[in-house]
């Protein structure tokens, strides 16, 4: 049997790919051979600095982990905020969910296909728009520190807030006239989509959601949740001793048109495009409206007192759940775990019981194994924390 190795780089750092077969695909191991070891750099400090360290774990999804941060804190300690904070969080977290999938469409996907550079500047310029709206609340991007326990630290006027919802509406019609509109009418994906077939990439065909935030619903919970090790340096993520998919597929499957794609291609990587590219126009349709709920006079922050307690939680990041745990004592954190999207997706196991990217990539060409890959928006540097 023919062994090939390819390394799959643009997936915010690299892995590496054991491939068994020769022009069809029997089985692929995962590799992650980076490791950066955050979670052991936090412990021993006090826990306002993993606000400031978490976020440096990715450079595109660095808000979700400065929000599970927070609210793991807050978990730890039994906080509650106020409705106003709970919604900024959802516009900023929102936002960079949709800045992620206009980079991941346009900058990672999108050159596997086709090689031309306007679709990059596309990308970029769209997802430009999104920072800027984060920006305004949050006052930079990316890594900001606006979230903290308790709230957050800003108070927007009510120009600001006119501006924020003008913006907002002005890259909704962006997004529906450039790239998807509400009936899922995309010329992009049909053109991405000129020479692949749709119904390639099929996997585990179940489905995880464990956060939910936005307006997103779980269907697990976090106490089936277990780390094992693998051949690399990343970790397995089983659910009830099984491997499932996190994702925009998951969390949106019961959408009435993503579900229709879903019936017809089932979890292929068109139905799993199609959903990431939709959700855009979900989030963006969300947050025009609770915006309108924001309360001016409401308060941002709750002071609290507490120094000592356990949390764990789970929010959903662009690329699926995102789960932080903590242990603090006098302030102090003593133990900190944190398991990424791509550890559920990009597992690494046998042939016989295959993680989701693995599952996809057997019995299919090798011609099209980077973009079945890259279907699933995978990030590296998260997968090395």
């Amino acid at each position: 049997m023919k062994i090939t190795q390819k390394i799959v780089n643009k997936i915010e750092g690299e892995a590496n790919l054991k491939i068994y077969g020769e022009d069809i695909v029997e089985f692929v191991e995962i590799e992650f051979w980076q490791y950066r070891g955050i979670e052991n750099y936090l412990i021993g400090r006090h826990y306002m600095d993993a606000l400031v360290i978490n976020p440096r774990i990715c450079g595109i999804c660095g808000h979700s982990h400065l929000f599970a941060s927070a609210k793991v804190i807050e978990d730890a300690f039994n906080l509650k905020v106020s409705k106003k904070a709970e919604t900024l969080r959802d516009i900023t977290v929102g936002l960079e969910i949709i800045q992620n999938h206009l980079k991941w469409f346009y900058i990672t996907l999108f050159p596997t296909r086709i090689k031309d550079k306007k679709y990059m500047f596309k990308g970029v310029s769209l997802a430009r728009e999104a920072s800027k709206i984060i920006a305004l609340i949050a006052g930079q991007f990316p890594h900001n520190s606006y979230i903290v326990p308790g709230g957050v630290t800003c108070d927007l006027t009510n120009l600001e807030i006119f501006k924020i919802k003008d913006m907002l509406k002005a890259l909704f019609e962006k997004v529906c006239k450039e790239v998807i509109d509400e009936n899922l009418n995309s010329e992009d994906l049909n053109t991405f989509f000129n020479t692949l077939p749709k119904d390639i990439g099929k996997g585990l065909n179940d489905f995880l959601v464990l956060g939910d935030n936005l307006f997103f619903e779980k269907n697990g919970s976090l106490e089936y949740l277990k780390e094992e090790k693998n051949s690399s340096l990343s970790k397995n993520v089983l659910y009830k001793g099984k491997f499932f998919e996190v994702g925009p597929l998951a969390r949106n499957i019961e959408n009435q048109k993503i579900n229709d794609i879903y019936k017809k291609y089932r979890d292929s990587i068109y139905t799993r495009i199609s959903a990431r590219l939709y959700e855009m126009v979900l989030v963006l349709d969300y947050l025009i409206k609770k915006i309108e709920e924001i309360e001016i006079n409401e308060p941002s922050y709750k002071k609290y007192d507490k120094k000592s307690g356990k949390g764990k939680i789970a929010i959903e990041a662009p690329r699926g759940s995102l789960i932080h745990e903590v242990e603090i004592e006098n302030e102090i954190i003593r133990k900190y775990n944190i398991i990424v999207p791509t550890q559920f997706n990009l597992s690494s196991s046998t042939k016989e019981n295959p993680s989701a990217a693995q599952a996809v990539m057997m019995n299919e060409k090798i011609e099209f194994i980077d973009t079945i890959f890259k279907c699933f928006d995978i990030c590296a540097v998260c997968v090395s924390h």
